[in-house]
């Protein structure tokens, strides 16, 4: 079995568990706790990977770590993971389960790339038009790069509608050269 499929099984176990004990909104706060947790901190993503580190010894950090800042389940879901010697799975556990947890909540991630700073009423159009196109709530993540020289681009899962300065003129410029 492949890291991605065991990290996927364990984020969909949770996910339903959370979900029989109606306790979703809070298991996806953990997760999301956990997440960011271990992605600001090298020390732990190395503690996380390391071989050399007795799991037992894992387990007791991981519990030090987060026994003040995630619900009992979190807590006792990240002791399994940890006892289960699985714990280098967790920052792909936690990918998993917010995906999991999108899908079923029938959320989606939209990055929105800009030349410049959007303002606020441009922004609530554009996710008007796409929660209206996609049928799903959408969820912005704003980034700007000025090497678009105007204009936007959108990217919702595999599909990317690219409305940019910048790529218009790569368009005429082969357009030209053909």
């Amino acid at each position: 079995m492949t890291s991605s499929k065991a990290a996927k099984r364990y984020a969909s176990a949770l996910l339903d568990l959370a979900q029989e004990q109606n306790n979703l909104e809070a298991i996806v706060s953990d997760i999301v706790c956990i997440k960011e947790t271990i992605d600001g901190s090298r020390d732990l993503q190395l503690l996380l990977k390391s071989p050399i580190i007795k799991p037992a010894e894992k387990t007791s950090a991981l519990e030090a770590i987060f026994v003040k800042h995630v619900g009992p389940l979190t807590l006792q879901f990240i002791l399994l993971v940890s006892n289960k010697e699985r714990t280098i799975l967790l920052p792909e556990i936690a990918r998993s389960f917010i995906k999991l947890y999108q899908k079923a909540s029938g959320i989606i991630e939209v990055t929105l790339t800009s030349a410049f700073p959007l303002e606020d009423d441009k922004i609530a159009q554009i996710k008007k038009a796409l929660e209206t196109s996609t049928k799903k709530t959408v969820e912005f993540n704003i980034v700007e790069n000025s090497a678009l020289k105007g204009g936007i681009t959108i990217q919702m899962e595999d599909t990317v509608i690219d409305g940019s300065v910048l790529h218009k003129l790569e368009q005429l410029e082969q357009t030209l050269l053909s």
